[in-house]
């Protein structure tokens, strides 16, 4: 409506490149990349081994994005220097990448920031509780974004931030259905985690209560406290496939 067309496209080269550097990076460590979402403020690349690897991999791959971001930055100052670009088209191409680079680091699910604030409490605490815990203050981010930009009036900043609250709305009442994502991520991964936590647990404690403990890149050994050794494995064939939810962790030794 304003005729700023090569602007507009320009954001868009900008944001397929950021999310060229996500794919390039998941597909270098072996994930499988199901989607690319462009949106105007930054893109979402759907992986389908993103749930249990190892949190440290989740980290590389969402600052690949915005590494590339800083890679533009730089050849915008190399264009302009070399008096290949105007200076007022240098300063908007590099301008657009800061924006979309720093907006994709702000903490939000599932914005690049967002992931990285899970895969860090990953590693303090099991997947279940990290997720929860990120995804809360997510929301609670998303929607102070909302009402701030309603409280200024910025259009365009309130329809980003409506987007994002619905998505982690989504996110939250879809958490069951990802969990499970997890756990059968976790069973096929086990031939190739070699980093092997143990736990200790009560016999009385369900299969259920025991999966909420799984951590992400690692596999796990529990010590059932007065029964014996239990492998990470056979509590995961249990609960996925065998129904097994509510049985007590001690009856599987």
């Amino acid at each position: 409506m304003t005729g700023h067309f090569l602007e507009v496209l320009t954001l868009f080269v900008i944001v397929l490149i950021h999310e060229i550097g996500h794919v390039a990076m998941a597909r270098e460590l072996g994930w499988t990349v199901t989607e690319v979402q462009l949106l105007p403020f930054g893109g979402v690349a759907t992986m389908e081994d993103a749930y249990a690897t190892d949190p440290l991999d989740e980290i590389v791959v969402a600052l690949a994005g915005p590494f590339l971001n800083v890679v533009m930055m730089a050849v915008s100052y190399l264009f302009w220097y070399t008096g290949i670009w105007t200076e007022e088209w240098a300063y908007f191409f590099l301008i657009s990448n800061v924006t979309i680079a720093l907006f994709n680091l702000l903490p939000i699910w599932p914005l690049d920031g967002g992931r990285i604030v899970q895969a860090i409490l990953c590693w303090f605490m099991p997947y279940r509780q990290a997720a929860i815990i990120s995804l809360t203050g997510s929301t609670l981010l998303a929607g102070l974004l909302v009402g701030l930009s309603a409280w200024e009036l910025k259009i365009n900043v309130l329809v980003i931030g409506v987007y994002l609250l619905a998505v982690n709305i989504q996110a939250f009442l879809r958490f069951p259905y990802q969990f499970f994502r997890f756990l059968m991520e976790k069973y096929v991964r086990q031939p190739d985690e070699y980093a092997v936590q143990a736990l200790s647990v009560e016999p009385g404690e369900t299969v259920l209560e025991v999966a909420h403990k799984l951590r992400r890149g690692c596999s796990h050994l529990f010590y059932v406290q007065g029964a014996g050794l239990l492998p990470e494995e056979q509590l995961l064939h249990a609960l996925l496939f065998e129904q097994k939810h509510d049985a007590k962790i001690g009856q599987l030794v």
